[in-house]
């Protein structure tokens, strides 16, 4: 599949040859948001692949190439025994999907902690109900960062802390020391219970150090070697006035906004302050009013997808819904709180998009590009990629007052 250039062929080739392996046992997915991508693409194609299955062929009008489909077509055999089963499954809904598919399935491995966690907690409810998750390793493109100590068989539930590998040279940069430019390092034995460090790795070929932008938390030891937790990347840091809220503050925020919301479920987010929004087009200065009442529009603009577990439902929030992200990110981010309550920063803006936004953000990110590794942005300052967002902002009842309707077109990303 990494031969095909096009993300949503690539997903619909790995979806086809998954479905065709009753026995499947192990998936293994890297980010919980791959295999979020697995579930959507079952989902949304099950026709489609149920057909493609029983003919043992790929569709006609699939965007594979000709070499590439040569090659699948030698391996997909017609199986309409196997495409019958997989229909039925699917039509009896997302609940304990992948069980119902794959009976065998043993295992998942993904990370599932930090700004993850969000897919693995609306796949733990439906597709990957009563499947044993894990994260069996913590890495990177340089190097394999940590290790699971204690891995459960047979456990439903996800390992969130990771041990140091021993076998590769890491340093660490306190959490208050991460916006300077040559800070002062730390080696593992110095680092300390409960605080957060960026992660510095040197690599084997040619000794170069990276900061990884990787921030993580020290959660327990396993003898004198600290076990961590994967917090949020230091890049990801949005300011108005000098607070620099983290993507972890925002996480644990909509962790809890969505505990109070009725059965809606966050699928994916980014974040951009609202001097990004107003230098888009000078016409955003005064839409942005509809918003609220501001005296210098120093606040934040969240986008935010949601869903229901129920796929043939539009999930759209309520107001008070999406206020209730900005008094958790009070709670979250104490320094954050403090500027609301005194007047400095003004409520956030909630924009929700329309289903199925991020999933296209993410193609028109990694075009050209391996997809693998992509991480969404949750500190997004791209005005082409912020202009995007905003005309996919879902469509809503015209008595709604707490919504942004940005009308200016880019036709580049239609």
């Amino acid at each position: 599949a990494g031969k095909i250039p096009n993300e949503s062929s690539q997903s619909y080739v790995t979806a086809l040859f998954a479905l065709s392996e009753k026995d499947l046992q192990y998936i293994d997915g890297m980010f919980s948001s791959s295999v979020f991508t697995l579930y959507k693409t079952i989902e949304l194609n099950g026709e489609r692949l149920v057909a493609d299955l029983a003919s043992g062929s790929l569709s006609k009008g699939l965007d594979v190439g000709d070499e590439v489909r040569k090659v699948v077509d030698r391996h997909l055999k017609p199986n309409p025994i196997r495409a019958a089963e997989v229909w039925g499954e699917l039509n009896q809904g997302n609940d304990r999907l992948a069980l119902r598919l794959w009976p065998e399935l043993k295992l998942v491995n993904m990370t599932t902690t930090g700004e993850f966690e969000a897919h693995a907690r609306l796949l733990r409810k439906s597709f990957l109900k009563d499947v044993c998750l894990q994260t069996l390793m913590y890495g990177s493109t340089e190097g394999q960062i940590g290790i699971v100590p204690f891995p459960q068989k047979g456990a439903t539930f996800e390992q969130k802390s990771y041990a140091f590998n021993p076998f590769i040279f890491l340093e660490f940069i306190a959490e208050e020391n991460i916006a300077e430019d040559n800070p002062p390092t730390l080696f593992v034995d110095q680092l300390e219970l409960g605080k957060s460090y960026e992660i510095v790795l040197s690599n084997t070929n040619g000794f170069y150090r990276y900061r990884l932008s990787d921030v993580i938390r020290v959660t327990g030891y396993l003898h004198s070697n600290p076990l961590f937790e994967f917090m949020y990347r230091s890049g990801h840091l949005l300011s108005v006035r000098a607070e620099k809220t983290s993507s972890a503050a925002f996480t644990e925020a909509l962790k809890y906004s969505e505990q109070d919301w009725k059965n809606k479920h966050l699928v994916n987010y980014t974040a951009t302050e609202s001097t990004h929004i107003i230098l888009i087009d000078s016409r955003m200065i005064n839409l942005l009013a509809d918003f609220q009442s501001r005296a210098d529009g120093m606040n934040y603009f969240l986008f935010i997808e949601v869903t229901y577990l129920d796929q043939n439902n539009t999930c759209v929030l309520q107001q008070k819904e999406k206020e209730l992200i900005d008094k958790h990110l009070q709670k979250s981010s104490p320094i954050y709180g403090y500027y609301r309550s005194s007047g400095s920063i003004k409520p956030m803006s909630v924009i929700q998009v329309k289903a199925g936004t991020f999933a296209r953000l993410k193609s028109i990110m990694t075009k050209d590009a391996n997809n693998q590794q992509y991480k969404t942005p949750r500190a997004l300052r791209n005005p082409e990629l912020l202009t995007f967002l905003l005309e996919n902002e879902i469509d809503v009842p015209n008595n709604c007052n707490d919504q942004i309707f940005f009308q200016k077109k880019h036709s580049s990303f239609k």
